[in-house]
């Protein structure tokens, strides 16, 4: 359980940082574009979900200790 926050924060970070990739790069635009640009902004989201899952996961282990 205590590596729990660490994997999912790292699983946010790739998740956002291909999100990045496929919304702001023009190499990630090519490879997504038109309807395909929802897979970049699903891994965003899912990014953000993840991040947030870590911290609610370490302020609870704040609040508990």
């Amino acid at each position: 359980m205590r590596t729990l926050p660490l994997i999912l924060l790292a699983v946010a970070v790739a998740c956002l940082a291909f999100a990045y990739w496929g919304l702001a790069t023009p190499a990630g635009r090519r490879a997504y574009d038109e309807m395909a640009g929802m897979i970049p902004m699903a891994a965003a989201l899912a990014g953000v979900v993840f991040g947030l899952a870590a911290v609610a996961i370490w302020v609870w282990r704040w609040w508990r200790a």
